[in-house]
């Protein structure tokens, strides 16, 4: 854990003027052969849905570009339990595997790592 970089998503898809802006760092990360370890906070797992029909999660189809981290890298995920539930009560899943994490444990997760960005 002390050779990865730490990535702490935290908005919701279309929430920032470059929807793709966390996608784009951890494949560049991914691209460099950098362990990551995410973190998605809140609404912020919908980046992550796997459902049929992108539009219906308010995503573009190049969100599924997650699923190419595993590929690439060395990855670990972390979503908060709640949001894994809502995930599956609303018929999806994450794109990715998942390790479900509260927040407080999360942050003394991130910590040991040798960065961390914040998006």
């Amino acid at each position: 854990m002390k050779n990865s970089v730490a990535m702490i998503v935290r908005t919701r898809p279309y929430r920032q003027r470059s929807a793709r802006t966390q996608l784009d760092v951890a494949l560049l990360a991914a691209a460099v052969e950098c362990p990551l370890r995410l973190y998605f906070l809140g609404a912020a797992a919908l980046q992550l849905a796997s459902a049929r029909e992108v539009g219906a999660a308010q995503l573009p189809a190049g969100y599924r570009a997650w699923a190419s981290l595993p590929e690439l890298t060395a990855l670990h995920a972390f979503v908060e339990p709640d949001w894994i539930d809502w995930l599956q009560r609303h018929g999806d899943g994450p794109v990715i595997d998942v390790n479900p994490m509260q927040t407080e444990h999360m942050r003394s997760d991130w910590r040991a790592c040798r960065r961390v960005l914040v998006l």
